[in-house]
């Protein structure tokens, strides 16, 4: 599924020269208050979900009801999905329908998206600066011998991963890149994070991107938000009250019945439905109890092991970059 509007392309190409829909050189400020003046980019399976129900919540932030428009892919590049299993929702790929995405906004200061799919693809980061100009970036980053295989059983529970074997699939991944599958079933390929950060620094210079631990964020939830808070230049007051443990959302794991199996093959198809017939509650509370039908999975020794090996150097790189330090996630044993 790959969609290339050139009529958008030609609009943004001629804009950006006449100094509009851009960044100017001297003035560093976003000129389209209509839109986005932050955006969370991922990584995938990383907790973005539960940061997007948590900064909705906010007074003074304003988010899409969409999480994941995929717009600075789908009307750009486009967003391959070659692979078995039914794709997300896709349709917001022009920039009226991003726009209309925002025609609610009232008073709120911090305007913004949560997409993973902006997260790895080289040329994301250009389409946004040249569409938003110098706005803030989001990234949240996950131990990646953890966040691959998290992101191979969400594949393997919603039916979109047809090999049983992380490792296989990983093996797999050539192959499945050259025959456009998209970066969907890149397991192992998402988690080189180096490349990732050094683009959104250079792009939007590293004042302007705040990247933060999955482990972090859930260990630390409360300083977390205040950080992201006064990041995106709201109040971070707000954090005190949502300390509280927080739901887990997108769960994976494996079907302990084939019930549960066949609801998390459709979940996509019935999601959409869903939304149209029942409140949020509901939705939430039938979630809830699929997600108690799940068995935990574990990566293995030798899973792991092999992971870390391949990203060693990368890894390295990522502490150069953001000044941490990674052992434990360098560590070939959990």
């Amino acid at each position: 599924m790959t969609r290339h509007p050139k009529s958008l392309r030609v609009f943004l190409m001629l804009t950006t020269l006449s100094g509009v829909g851009g960044r100017t050189e001297n003035s560093g400020l976003n000129i389209m208050p209509s839109l986005p003046n932050f955006i969370c980019v991922g990584a995938p399976k990383t907790g973005t979900t539960a940061l997007y129900e948590d900064i909705a919540a906010h007074a003074d932030v304003f988010v899409t009801k969409v999480k994941e428009t995929h717009f600075f892919r789908l009307a750009f590049d486009g967003l391959p999905w070659n692979g078995p299993g039914t794709p997300p929702p896709m349709q917001v790929d022009s920039l009226e329908k991003y726009k209309a995405l925002f025609a609610d906004i009232k008073t709120e200061k911090a305007i913004g998206e949560v997409c993973p799919s902006y997260f790895s693809d080289a040329r994301t980061p250009g389409h946004i600066y040249n569409t938003l100009g110098s706005i803030k970036i989001i990234i949240m980053l996950r131990d990646p011998a953890e966040r691959a295989f998290s992101q191979f059983l969400h594949a393997r529970l919603i039916g979109c991963e047809p090999e049983p074997s992380f490792l296989k699939a990983v093996a797999l991944e050539p192959e499945r890149h050259a025959a456009q599958w998209g970066e969907f079933w890149s397991y192992l390929g998402q988690s080189y994070y180096a490349p990732v950060l050094e683009r959104y620094f250079s792009t939007f210079g590293s004042e302007n991107v705040l990247v933060l631990r999955h482990e972090r964020f859930v260990r630390e939830r409360k300083k977390s938000l205040q950080d992201i808070y006064n990041f995106i230049g709201v109040s971070p007051d707000i954090a005190q009250q949502q300390c509280a443990p927080k739901r887990q959302v997108n769960i994976s794991g494996v079907p302990t019945n084939r019930t549960a199996a066949f609801a998390f093959r459709h979940i996509e198809k019935m999601g959409t439905i869903a939304r149209f017939l029942f409140p949020t509650p509901i939705r939430r509370k039938v979630r809830s109890i699929m997600d108690r039908s799940l068995t935990k999975a574990t990566l293995t020794q030798e899973e792991r092991r092999y992971i870390i090996s391949r990203l060693s150097n990368d890894l390295t790189q990522v502490e150069k970059l953001t000044g941490w330090d990674v052992s434990d996630w360098k560590a070939p044993y959990q």
